[in-house]
């Protein structure tokens, strides 16, 4: 029961894409009136495929739904009874591989022992009523005219000399009457010459006439507007020029004219001429359209980071404000993020962002006005974005303000607590800063493009100090290892010093006595940013940072 329950499934599967591809059909046809014939008669039949984009194609012709074994796009046969239906069974691979057919239409042939002979004509080229001197197709088509049928063409009963064969062209005077004589040669005909029904040949004069419409009644000033002129009467070989404000328009000879350069208040018409001797009005005029020109309003819109900072951190909300200007009333407007539709009918976007995020803004007229923008795309702002860093801890050690956080710090002063108007200390980028001045200190990390939050602020009541002459020492090596030398160029010194960790703990102390050459000895310690501070006899001081890496 499985199994035919999946193999109905497939069927039906294989039925639903066979359903939704583009099929290929097959039509038959036999030449005209020979559907009924005499018995015996040699019919063809042809096969017309309606796709010649698939592979594998044949056919196969049935005569009462029996395969003859042709396979060929033509089907001849005399063997056919009166009654007998002919179709042909397309089979051909299909746009998805698959095996596949198409039955065509089914032609059932009528046979008697007697049939009538009969001719018709049909005009093929030229129209009946028309003017004098239009050149005349007239085709004949054969009942039961047998396998060689003779025609033979008259005007007014008389014989047209070597106008023997289907069709027959030629100009007519007004007065003639056109017949053509067949002679069958089918054995069932009783009677072996036919006429045709006289046709009448009627000749009359043309009266012209043009009309133009405008594809608009009003254009926005430089857009391109298109006029088409519909002519009547005109018997052959007629001509158009087109005129704005009564000047022609060079090269604007067709029955469609577009331009681009109408003013406000043009008036447009068309001028059709005739070089037909039966057109009793060869020139006539078309009617005018004045077109109203609209003008064109010019329009621009950008976008604000109004809210939030870029570069900024990751988790931080930002807002974009779009500014535009002369878009009418009610534009639509929508916000993308990395071409991703993400808000519309607000002309602010709020959010966080991921780092290399674009953020654009669409904006559309919708009021029918002219602009020079209907949709106006603002180019997309790329977001920057880092993770924010951990607030730094300032620590005072003697007269030096340091902090444990590693990178790039950014030092502010202000003069006040409340309200704590920071300034940002030129220069003042390390990990370290001795102050110059009373008030307030506080530092802010950077990582990259993403400050922190402001640390803790201390307060700078007392400064009685000064540095130590930086030129006068040399420390090395460093980066180091575990020891570090200082060196005063062969000068004896008399300082104090001190080591402090990145806490802001003291882990070393030293005293210099008259010496030029100093070892301090950090191998004990782990591997991180130090401090030394040295201060000599008069007070006056300065702090090195050392970094320490062990092997």
């Amino acid at each position: 029961m499985r199994k035919l329950t999946l193999v109905f499934l497939l069927f039906i599967g294989f039925q639903t894409v066979a359903s939704a591809q583009v099929r290929d059909s097959v039509t038959i046809t036999i030449p005209p009136y020979t559907d009924t014939t005499c018995v015996g008669t040699q019919l063809v039949f042809s096969a017309h495929q309606s796709n010649d984009t698939f592979t594998g194609v044949s056919y196969h012709w049935y005569a009462n739904s029996v395969f003859t074994g042709v396979v060929l796009d033509t089907f001849l046969t005399t063997a056919l009874n009166s009654g007998d239906s002919v179709y042909c069974m397309l089979r051909f691979t299909n746009s998805f591989g698959v095996a596949d057919s198409f039955r065509s239409n089914v032609i059932t042939i009528y046979h008697a022992p007697i049939i009538p002979a009969r001719v018709l004509t049909s005009l093929i080229v030229g129209s009946n009523p028309d003017c004098a001197g239009h050149p005349l197709t007239f085709s004949a088509y054969p009942i039961n005219g047998g396998i060689t049928p003779q025609y033979q063409w008259m005007i007014n009963g008389v014989e047209l000399p070597g106008e023997d064969s289907t069709m027959l062209t030629r100009v007519f005077g007004g007065s003639d009457t056109i017949v053509c004589r067949m002679i069958s040669n089918s054995p069932c005909a009783p009677v072996d010459t036919v006429y045709s029904i006289p046709v009448p040949i009627i000749h009359l004069h043309l009266t012209e006439s043009i009309n133009i419409t405008t594809v608009y009644d009003s254009i926005c000033q430089g857009g391109v507007d298109t006029f088409h002129a519909t002519a009547f009467g005109y018997g052959d070989n007629a001509s158009y020029q087109w005129y704005i404000n009564n000047n022609p328009i060079t090269g604007a000879i067709g029955t469609t004219f577009y331009t681009d350069t109408l003013m406000n208040g043009d008036t447009v018409y068309c001028v059709l001429t005739s070089t037909d001797s039966c057109v009793l009005n060869p020139v006539d005029t078309s009617n005018s359209i004045s077109i109203l020109i609209r003008h064109v309003f010019t329009n621009t819109a950008s976008i604000d980071l109004t809210v939030g900072a870029n570069p900024g951190c990751l988790d931080s909300t930002v807002t974009f404000t779009a500014r535009y200007d002369t878009f009418g009333v009610a534009p639509y407007y929508a916000w993308y993020v990395n071409g991703v539709l993400t808000n519309v009918g607000s002309n602010t976007l709020s959010g966080m962002f991921a780092n290399t995020d674009v953020v654009s803004f669409m904006i559309q007229t919708t009021d029918g006005q002219c602009y020079q923008h209907y949709v106006y795309n603002v180019p997309g702002v790329v977001m920057v974005r880092d993770t924010t860093p951990v607030a730094p801890v300032v620590h005072l050690h003697g007269d030096t303000l340091i902090t444990y956080s590693s990178g790039t710090l950014t030092w502010y002063h202000s003069n006040t607590l409340v309200p704590l108007v920071g300034t940002v200390i030129p220069g003042a980028t390390d990990t370290f800063y001795h102050p110059t001045a009373l008030g307030y200190y506080y530092a802010i990390a950077n990582n990259a493009n993403c400050p922190s939050i402001a640390s803790n602020v201390i307060y700078i009541s007392l400064l009685g100090v000064e540095e130590v002459n930086k030129s006068r020492v040399n420390i090395y090596p460093n980066p180091t290892t575990g020891v570090v030398s200082l060196d005063w160029n062969n000068t004896a010194v008399s300082m104090k010093l001190n080591v402090y960790n990145a806490l802001g703990q003291n882990v070393i102390n030293g005293t210099i006595d008259h010496q030029s050459h100093y070892d301090v000895d950090l191998s004990a310690l782990s591997s991180g940013n130090y401090y030394i501070q040295l201060r000599d006899d008069e007070g006056k001081y300065n702090t090195y940072k050392i970094i320490l890496q062990h092997d």
